[in-house]
């Protein structure tokens, strides 16, 4: 992930915090607003694969998914999965750098509109902080739209 935002010319820190399970929690023990912080989530079907990056305040609307990328089948990847296809991060501190691994990657509009981003840094004690408008860049060649809900 570092060399591919080396790659990219991105400034960014990283930002320690305590052990975490979650994208929500590490926003808590890391002092920063949940809605700053982009999470990933890895999805398939028989096409292949596509990351939804949604702020750690929301949960997934899959309809919204199907209905921007046509394809009605996506499920969830099971995390066991995750560690095959990202030998470089730890199970569940996915980055949500889907473009970086070659994978169709969708990012939530409403990321576009944060002065600053925070995600996995590939562990579970340090997230990246990168300015929004640097991130939205990353996602220059990836959609854009509405793909999250609040939690229920």
């Amino acid at each position: 992930m570092s060399q591919y935002l080396h790659d990219q010319s991105v400034d960014y820190q990283l930002i320690q915090h305590p052990h975490s399970h979650t994208s929500r929690e590490s926003a808590h023990k890391a002092n920063v607003r949940e809605d700053q912080v982009a999470k990933a989530i890895l999805l398939k079907d028989d096409e292949g694969y596509v990351m939804a990056v949604i702020p750690a305040s929301s949960s997934l609307d899959l309809r919204a998914v199907h209905d921007e990328t046509g394809r009605n089948h996506l499920e969830m990847v099971p995390e066991s999965e995750l560690g095959g296809l990202f030998p470089d991060c730890e199970l569940g501190a996915l980055p949500p750098l889907g473009q970086a691994y070659g994978i169709t990657t969708l990012l939530d509009s409403s990321l576009s509109h944060c002065d600053t981003v925070y995600f996995e840094a590939g562990d579970h004690e340090e997230l990246v902080e990168i300015a929004g408008s640097r991130f939205t860049r990353l996602f220059s060649g990836s959609r854009s739209c509405d793909l999250s809900k609040d939690w229920p």
